[in-house]
């Protein structure tokens, strides 16, 4: 770090974790410029959050050192290769992330492989395989627009947080898991973790915790494991001398021999006065209790959540803007109330999906609060924005802010399906009914990867006024459609609810709708499995295990016209 320093370089090391080493996590990531971490998708190998999210230590650092960047290795996977869900894997788990306070993505893992080795060529172990070797690259551009759009708001600001959490300075010692909420802050707050370095660094105005940079905290929570050093003890006496709100266990010994037995009688005088019954006591408390009684409220609470249902949120300020990012972690729509600690502002969705920025239609502001009514689909996401100043009694209560649609006709025509012969498809065929592709009797189908073309013409049964969206239901197995209706290209959808508005293009008769759609190469490689290498049409380094199972494929619908529910 030092000799990068001498030529106006950084460096950016994952030096932290998440797998313990003889290091203070927080104290190595101080010498960093960008903080570097990791989080992993989903799979057998990585199954439990606490064994796949590490970013929370990193976007803490980022915050005390007064960074910036907060990076990751993204998307990290030990098999299965090719099982690319982009929704469902790859999306909540950035999601999950950006809510720790992620705002770069690192793609992992992103080979170079020589032309000779051919399709899908040379891979690392270690996926998620995210190269244009992928039969998805070209298709990529609507997640990476997603997740730059993301990236672009938490490169803004500053992350808010009323907790701080002291974990200690004892060896190995490193932060992983946001959910692992060593203080007692969430699911209502959030906090940051500091180390000792930076401990000695507060200070105290007007019963707030401050940093040098001016970052600020309600409440700073010791580690419980009874063992403080003698000189983070010291500033914990300054700081509640001076005002601050401290919380946690009374420690029992020092973390040294150093100073011996007269640190020790130290130790116990300040210890025995601190947690002492009085009004500048340290309690044992949680970090919620703590700013309960400070009269702090929830700065984002989720209010008559469905039992059993996970959310995570990051909220950010800039300027004069309050931002929060909301992710449902359910494969399920939920519908719930967000209750925040802001009014005075007009609250705003912003979708990243599509870039879309519209009003709320429920709102109403109390108690200190703006609590919103929102709608979430599988694994959806959203931003909340506060900019704009309204009057602190402006409330606009109707129903939701969910758009209802009501089917109105069903396409249930036959499909022509075009796969390409490159890679053992048939041309052209004629598809009855929509089924997986792994259904077909066709060898070239049930074991083709890759894209196809489904095409098909219908007539309206209903009046044009009466048609607002095409929803094309089931899309299988990464997720991926590209839309066309009358020649009008509509863009790709790659999540829930995979519906796109077909306003004014529609006629009477005679509708074209065209889908491309495009699964991995997970079945092709189960078709070349027992062929002999020059009968193949894949080739990689990668062995495709017996117990490898196709991946159903292709558009299984329902598609259907919708019009808005009156």
């Amino acid at each position: 770090a030092e000799r990068s320093k001498k030529y106006g370089m950084g460096i950016q090391p994952e030096s932290a974790g998440p797998h313990a080493g003889p290091f203070d996590g927080l104290k190595n990531y101080g010498h960093s410029e960008i903080m570097m971490s990791e989080f992993w998708s989903p799979s057998p190998h990585r199954s439990e959050d606490i064994d796949r999210f590490f970013v929370k230590q990193a976007a803490s650092a980022a915050k005390i050192f007064n960074k910036k960047i907060v990076g990751a290795e993204s998307f990290t996977t030990i098999g299965p290769h090719w099982n690319d869900v982009i929704w469902e894997d790859m999306k909540p788990s950035a999601d999950h992330e950006f809510c720790a306070g992620l705002n770069l993505v690192y793609l992992h893992t992103f080979t170079s492989s020589p032309k000779e080795m051919g399709l899908p060529g040379q891979e690392y172990f270690a996926g998620t395989h995210f190269n244009p070797n992928v039969t998805w690259w070209d298709y990529s551009t609507a997640f990476i627009k997603y997740l730059t759009r993301i990236q672009y708001l938490m490169q803004t600001g500053t992350s808010q947080a009323d907790v701080l959490y002291y974990y200690g300075d004892h060896v190995p010692n490193i932060g992983r898991y946001k959910g692992d909420d060593p203080a007692k802050a969430l699911p209502d707050y959030d906090y940051d973790l500091i180390n000792e370095d930076k401990l000695i660094e507060l200070s105290v105005k007007n019963g707030k915790i401050y940093l040098p940079h001016g970052v600020n905290y309600e409440v700073l929570a010791l580690p419980d494991h009874q063992v403080l050093s003698l000189k983070a003890l010291r500033k914990v006496k300054e700081l509640v001398e001076n005002g601050a709100t401290v919380i946690g266990g009374k420690p029992l010994t020092t973390a040294s021999l150093v100073g011996g037995l007269a640190a020790e009688k130290e130790r116990e005088e300040i210890a025995s006065k601190l947690w002492e019954e009085g009004k500048n006591s340290i309690r044992p408390l949680s970090a919620t209790e703590a700013l309960r009684i400070k009269g702090i409220k929830p700065d984002c609470e989720f209010i008559n959540k469905p039992e059993g249902k996970t959310f995570d949120y990051i909220h950010r300020t800039a300027e004069n803007i309050d931002y929060y990012f909301i992710s449902n972690q359910n494969k399920t729509p939920v519908q719930l109330t967000a209750g925040f600690r802001i009014t005075g502002k007009e609250p705003e969705l912003w979708d990243a999906v599509t870039g879309e920025i519209r009003p709320p239609s429920s709102f109403y502001q109390e108690n200190g609060r703006t609590f919103v009514d929102l709608s979430f689909n599988p694994y959806g996401s959203t931003f909340v924005v506060f900019r704009n100043a309204i009057p602190l009694n402006k409330s606009e209560k109707l129903k939701n802010n969910s758009l209802v649609y009501k089917p109105v006709q069903e396409i249930n025509n036959s499909w022509k399906v075009n796969f390409d012969p490159k890679w053992g498809g048939p041309k052209s065929v004629t598809f009855d009914k929509l089924v997986s592709w792994t259904d077909r009797p066709e060898e070239g189908i049930k074991f083709y990867s890759g894209k196809a073309v489904y095409k098909t013409n219908f007539d309206l049964n209903v009046p044009l006024t009466e048609v607002g969206i095409l929803d094309l239901g089931v899309v299988k197995d990464v997720g991926i459609a590209k839309v066309k209706v009358n020649g009008k290209d509509l863009g790709i959808l790659w999540c829930p609810p995979y519906q796109v508005s077909v306003k004014g293009l529609l006629k009477e008769k005679g509708n074209i709708l065209e889908i491309e759609l495009v699964n991995t190469w997970r079945n092709r490689l189960i078709g070349d499995r027992d062929k002999s290498p020059n009968e193949r049409f894949t080739k990689t380094n990668i062995t495709v295990k017996p117990d490898w199972q196709l991946l159903p494929s292709g558009l299984l619908g329902p598609v259907r016209l919708l019009e808005l529910s009156k």
